[in-house]
């Protein structure tokens, strides 16, 4: 009970949402047992915050690959539902900008988690694609996995046309087997305006449906 006490009173504050509470709550949780109480906490949500309180931050950071592993483990255990953890590099947090800026041109952290995750229980994996400095060869090392591939750019308002996504589907069918890639946002969309996130996912049909025609 101890353990679960500071993610207990970072949910109990009123003026802070859900997802700012969960990157707060990622400072107190380091084993699948603590995170089973934060499980506890949230109630029905601990499905959609299991995976962001233990991965959001830094999320390729090889010190504590295993530690998040067993977390996500430990978040999935019991459930019936296709399991699935997202993983990007963060947004909108100035030591989270300056942090991406330090990486250089090619980001290869994903190299020391993506062995790890492909033998863990987790069905798929949310990565962000589109405008990535990513290198989409790292797909490679998730055998066995679906990857929800991310063909729209979350970070700019610039709507992407159908042909642009369908060209990030192309690309990523060089490492991903065509029954296990599914398009998606390279994350959440809530802070962008909604007419400009509704055209991009109009978009993200219009490119999938290219990428079908093209690859039966």
């Amino acid at each position: 009970a101890e353990k679960a006490a500071p993610a207990q009173r970072l949910f109990e504050q009123p003026d802070r949402s859900v997802l700012q509470r969960a990157v707060e709550v990622d400072e107190h949780v380091a084993t699948g047992d603590e995170l089973h109480l934060g499980k506890h906490v949230v109630g029905g949500e601990a499905e959609a915050l299991a995976a962001p309180l233990v991965l959001d931050r830094q999320p390729a950071r090889a010190d504590h690959g295993q530690r998040h592993i067993a977390a996500l483990e430990g978040a999935a255990a019991g459930l019936t539902c296709t399991t699935a953890v997202h993983i990007c590099y963060g947004y909108g947090i100035q030591a989270n900008i300056d942090w991406k800026k330090s990486l250089g041109e090619e980001w290869r952290q994903y190299e020391q988690i993506f062995p790890a995750l492909s033998r863990s229980s987790i069905k798929q994996v949310s990565l962000e694609c589109a405008n990535s400095h990513v290198p989409m060869e790292l797909m490679r090392l998730l055998v066995n996995k679906d990857v929800l591939v991310g063909v729209i750019d979350v970070a700019s308002d610039d709507v992407e046309t159908p042909e642009q996504v369908a060209s990030v589907i192309d690309k990523a069918l060089a490492f991903v087997p065509q029954h296990r890639l599914l398009p998606c946002t390279n994350c959440g969309m809530a802070p962008m305006n909604r007419e400009i996130a509704l055209r991009k996912l109009n978009a993200l049909v219009q490119g999938a449906a290219i990428a079908r025609t093209r690859h039966g």
